[in-house]
């Protein structure tokens, strides 16, 4: 009964322990942002999100469309991006998304 207990303990802490090493990983002030079209679809381009998917174990390795890919935004930028309003969105953020012109 002990090892029971103990073990469910050591599940407990090391999930934990893994939860706040992901939210250490956010810059304070930043987000995690799956940018998506639409559609729902990715934006980001072929090779420019900033860490891991399943088709890339680290930034840069990301495939066109990677539903998994994500990129480092200020927070707030991620709603914006997925709504199509780049007003205020860096240059550098907007070369790593393939962005559609609003002309009619």
């Amino acid at each position: 009964m002990d090892k029971s207990k103990l073990l469910a303990t050591a599940f407990a802490v090391a999930a934990l322990s893994f939860t706040s090493a992901q939210a250490a990983d956010v810059p304070e002030g930043m987000e995690k942002c799956k940018a998506v079209d639409s559609e729902g679809k990715s934006i980001i381009l072929e090779h420019q999100s900033d860490c891991a998917s399943k088709s890339g174990s680290c930034a840069g390795h990301n495939k066109a469309g990677d539903p998994e890919a994500w990129i480092m935004v200020p927070k707030g930028e991620c709603d914006k991006i997925n709504k199509g309003d780049m007003s205020g969105i860096s240059d550098e953020i907007k070369a790593k998304l393939v962005i559609e012109d609003a002309a009619e």
